[in-house]
């Protein structure tokens, strides 16, 4: 199972830097912004077309990394802190690993909900 998600990932995926401590390694994930119909719900107000009021992402990619919480990810010229990371399982193997991330300088602020 492993092997077929890290093919999806070699396919499909896009280049992802990860830094921690002075550490870089470049990995090939999905990384999106988190859109949750059970926010949209509780919002008050409409936000803009395409607009995430939340302001956090989730970063899917190989199991085989390590990733710790308050490690950054970037991509392009933006960054993003790991708020959150942890191995998926299928059965006893680690197929892959997902992390909640928000952006670096703008929602990073720990204990602080977006």
């Amino acid at each position: 199972m492993r092997s077929a998600v890290e093919r999806i990932f070699a396919k499909y995926g896009t280049a992802l830097t990860i830094d921690s401590g002075e550490k870089s390694i470049t990995v090939r994930g999905f990384f999106r912004a988190v859109n949750s119909k059970s926010w949209q719900s509780m919002e008050s107000e409409a936000s803009l077309l395409g607009e995430i009021t939340r302001g956090q992402y989730v970063y899917m990619g190989p199991a085989g990394v390590t990733i710790g919480e308050g490690d950054t990810l970037r991509l392009g010229e933006r960054a993003y802190v790991f708020r959150r990371v942890e191995p998926y399982y299928y059965g006893d193997e680690p197929v892959y690993q997902w992390g909640l991330c928000v952006e670096k300088g703008v929602n990073d602020i720990w204990g602080v909900r977006s």
